[in-house]
């Protein structure tokens, strides 16, 4: 301080040629002043950030590998197994009755019965007798007097009948 200049210790800017850049004194300097950004700490970021991303998308897909997926196949396998295993009691119960009509046949009373249900199978000294079904009785009655009057009164009762039916089913 013997000139009575002031030596600053601090370095001044330089531009990359090397020159000193020129210091902008007062509020201008603050609104023009260039911004030091620097490029590669910019880049550094968002290469961290991707990196970010794709650690976070790998430990996503290995917790869904180790966790969901397993999970869901358990779940899946405990509802095929509750219908495996009603399948197999309805099973068992046909099983069940199957024995029971073999161990049924196994015997002479049950083969005697089996035969004649099947091949209508008759013992010695036994005679066999088809018996069909009947049919509806004619309703042609000759004419004359007894025959008249039953001939009104089954026409009025089937008469009576087909109001009863259309009644019934007509009413909701």
């Amino acid at each position: 301080m013997s000139d009575g200049h002031r030596t600053s210790t601090i370095a001044r800017p330089r531009l990359p040629n090397g020159d000193v850049r020129p210091v902008r004194s007062g509020a201008l300097r603050d609104l023009t002043a260039p911004i030091a950004r620097d490029k590669q700490l910019v880049q550094q970021r968002r290469g961290r950030v991707i990196l970010g991303l794709i650690a976070t998308l790998i430990a996503l897909a290995i917790g869904a590998a180790l966790f969901v997926l397993p999970v869901k196949s358990w779940m899946h396998q405990r509802d095929d197994l509750a219908t495996r295993t009603s399948e197999l009691a309805v099973l068992d119960a046909a099983n069940s009755q199957l024995q029971g009509e073999v161990d049924r046949l196994q015997t002479d009373a049950g083969i005697k019965e089996a035969a004649r249900e099947e091949i209508d199978y008759v013992d010695q000294g036994e005679h066999r007798i088809t018996v069909l079904p009947i049919g509806p009785a004619p309703l042609t009655l000759p004419s004359g007097w007894p025959y008249n009057l039953i001939s009104q009164i089954i026409a009025l009762r089937q008469a009576e009948a087909v109001n009863a039916s259309t009644t019934t089913t007509s009413t909701p």
